[in-house]
């Protein structure tokens, strides 16, 4: 509480001095018990530091006795390619045999050939619409044909079902049945001319007027085959040629990539021969085909030298083919030059080919060249023997995934199954136009596919066989001349407590040599630990139990937390001797035998009390006895065993009587004892001092009161304080 201050106003005195000096003498017992707390306070935090260092040495034993750092094990091999090996806690030290005589593989299945539609160059006219690749696809629908003024329509059946025979014989015979009723001996054909359709008219007697298209048509046929500007008046016997490309233009083909338009280049017997690829969207395969052949026929034949020479561009099984006939001499071809601006030959998979000095000879493509578009929808991929629906479903390994024909592209497609739990890895090959499916885990199982349409067919992976598939192998391996196989390449049955990892086979005959012995580096990194933690322990105790004497008429002694407890005095010693013992039988008997020591022989006084680690003669230990080092590092055969309960007799949060606990626990009730009793005396000095105020203040009042009357009765009997400080003498004043 807050004292009132006092100056003795009245009195003269100094109260507050004496009041303090009363109230000092009332706190001294009060002080005595704060001194006692403070000191048992020291001594609760010292066990709680005491436990800690102990925490410290418990865990880094426990890497011996708990984890058995001792019986860590380490496995070399001779060749690291072949196989590495992991050997766990007690296993054998022994040397092995090992080969590996066939590693695991996983299964594969593979489309059994390209799934997109071959390119030929040409419109395939059997095809039907959605099939056929068409540079601009030709929709459902009606047509409106005009002849002499009469509008007929011509329709466009179900692109899915209509071929594009279907659409140039119903265009051709409408067109001949509207002229025949006016020019009955009138007839009509039509064909495909350089990618272009042609109509040719013969038979009429009179002229007539021919047009294509209206703006009511519902299909598209007059702009896919351009002839809506291609109509003739007044015309006899007319040949009408649409502007619109049937053939599949460059940019229209499946090819692994777009084509671009500009210069590339052949060498032909060492002379560079240019052609120029035309717009993509306009240029045929064929006019490449036959525009580039024509370039270096003309220089197969140029000097005269080989005037029958014949290059011939075609495409052959999918891919590019160039072939020289007629020839006589021997030719070297080559393609591209470093000014060609087009990537076409690269396209096309003729970029790398070559022949050098040879006479007729033929250059395939190194890739396909009609292959499955990866975006889109999988109707318009260049798909063959795909059904369109809606509502597939695609089971592989037991796992539904579903696709829509109509929405899905053969990208989705591969998303949805790497994305699934079916436990395989979907890519494509677009050089080979090949879908492939491999599973994640290694071993002899095939891979289950069932398909409710017939997107799996069209990739041809063969659905429920396995066709299509290279089932994996189970990994072999030889220890010792025994035979073991595993479905992985992780092998954990050959040896006890040894995994084996393949990574290459054997050369026949040959073996590679494993051998197993104890960790070293584990070992000396948990026992360097340990000397660590338990050396940190002995300065703790040092610390905690010091003291110092004091001087005969001279300077106080000091004495830390501990010092007058005996258990914590002697245990660091206690501790160590424990650590040293000699146990058991053989050429490993104590730590000593594996380098740990209190230091040299003869070194310094005061450097010899701590724990010190030979690795070198650890080292020579664990390779000369490993079982022997195990053992003595064991928690039940070797001395850190016994260290170890000690400790945790010392220290065991789980334990009320362990020795720091209990401290603990009983510093606590004592510190919680002081602390009741500090706030009764601390009770009674507050009320002390709160009655000694009130006495005091007390007495300056009446003081106070007593001065007042005397100033009253004086001034009655006429007595001034001039006067009466002046004489001495207090009398009353005399008036004559």
């Amino acid at each position: 509480m807050t004292s009132i201050q006092f100056g003795g106003v009245v009195s003269g005195l100094n109260t507050q001095s004496i009041i303090d000096a009363m109230v000092n003498a009332e706190k001294a017992p009060l002080t005595d018990l704060q001194n006692q707390e403070a000191v048992l306070t020291s001594q609760k935090t010292a066990y709680s530091q005491l436990g800690t260092a102990m925490d410290s040495v418990i865990a880094a034993i426990k890497n011996f006795t708990v984890t058995s750092a001792g019986s860590t094990r380490k496995a070399t091999t001779t060749d690291s390619s072949i196989l590495t090996a992991s050997a766990g806690t007690g296993a054998s030290v022994a040397s092995y045999q090992v080969s590996v005589d066939r590693l695991a593989t996983a299964t594969r299945a593979m489309s059994t050939a390209a799934i997109g539609a071959a390119v030929t160059g040409t419109v395939n006219t059997a095809l039907t619409l959605s099939k056929a690749n068409l540079a601009t696809p030709i929709t459902t629908g009606n047509m409106a044909l005009t002849v002499d003024g009469t509008a007929i329509q011509v329709a466009v059946g179900n692109p899915a079902t209509t071929t594009v025979q279907n659409v140039i014989d119903s265009l051709t015979g409408a067109l001949q049945t509207q002229l025949q009723t006016t020019d009955p001996g009138s007839s009509v054909s039509g064909s495909i001319v350089n990618g272009q359709l042609q109509l040719t008219i013969s038979g009429n007697a009179g002229e007539h007027d021919i047009s294509f298209g209206d703006t009511g048509d519902t299909s598209n046929l007059a702009t896919a085959l351009g002839l809506k500007t291609q109509g003739v008046t007044g015309t006899q016997n007319a040949s009408i040629t649409g502007t619109g490309y049937l053939d599949p233009t460059l940019a229209s083909l499946n090819l692994p990539g777009t084509v671009t338009g500009g210069q590339i280049s052949a060498i032909v017997d060492g002379t560079i021969v240019r052609y120029t690829v035309g717009d993509p969207a306009k240029t045929t395969l064929d006019q490449l085909m036959s525009g580039f052949g024509q370039a270096i026929q003309t220089q197969l034949r140029a000097g005269g030298a080989d005037p029958a020479a014949t290059m011939t561009i075609s495409t052959t099984g999918n891919r590019m083919q160039l072939a020289v006939t007629g020839s006589i001499a021997g030719h070297s071809i080559s393609f591209g030059a470093a000014s060609d601006a087009s990537n076409a030959l690269g396209m096309l998979g003729i970029a790398n080919a070559t022949v050098t000095n040879a006479t007729n000879p033929t250059l395939t493509g190194a890739t396909n060249l009609g292959v499955t578009r990866m975006t889109g929808a999988l109707d318009n991929a260049g798909l063959t023997g795909l059904t369109s629906t809606k509502t597939g479903k695609l089971t592989i390994n037991g796992v539904d995934i579903a696709y829509d024909t109509t929405a899905d592209s053969l990208t989705n497609i591969i998303s949805k199954i790497n994305a699934s739990t079916a436990g395989v890895t979907a890519s494509i090959d677009r050089t080979n136009d090949q879908v492939l499916l491999t599973r994640k885990d290694t071993g002899a199982v095939a891979i289950d596919i069932t398909d409710t349409g017939t997107l799996t067919e069209a990739l041809k992976l063969a659905p429920g066989t396995t066709n299509a598939q290279t089932i994996g192998k189970n990994s072999q391996v030889t220890v010792d001349g025994r035979s073991f196989t595993s479905a992985s390449n992780n092998v954990s049955t050959a040896i006890d407590g040894v995994v084996l990892d393949l990574a290459g086979q054997s050369a026949i005959g040959s073996t590679e040599t494993l051998t197993v012995g104890i960790d070293q580096s584990a070992v000396q990194n948990s026992l360097q630990q340990f000397v660590s933690s338990f050396n940190s322990l002995g300065d703790m105790l040092d610390s905690l139990t010091s003291a110092t004497p004091g001087t005969k008429g001279g300077s106080s002694g000091t004495a830390s937390p501990l010092a007058a407890d005996p258990t914590a005095m002697t245990m660091y010693l206690d501790l160590r001797n424990m650590v040293l013992k000699a146990v058991g039988t053989g050429s490993i008997t104590s730590l000593g035998a594996l380098g740990v020591s209190t230091g040299a022989v003869g070194a310094a006084v005061g450097t010899t009390t701590r724990l010190h680690l030979d690795t070198t003669k650890l080292s020579a230990a664990l390779t000369s006895d490993p079982t022997g080092a195990s053992n003595l590092l064991n928690s039940t055969t070797g001395p850190l065993g016994t260290v170890l309960t000690r400790l945790q007799g010392y220290e065991d949060p789980g334990n009320a009587k362990a020795y720091v606990q209990a401290s603990t626990a009983s510093l606590t009730d004592q510190i919680t004892d002081l602390q009741v009793r500090e706030a009764t005396r601390q009770e009674m000095v507050d009320n002390y001092t709160t009655m000694i105020e009130a006495q005091f203040t007390a007495m300056e009042t009446t003081l106070a009161m007593l001065q007042s009357q005397s100033a009253q009765l004086n001034a009655q009997l006429g007595i001034t304080s001039t006067s009466s400080s002046s004489s001495g003498l207090t009398s009353p004043s005399t008036t004559s």
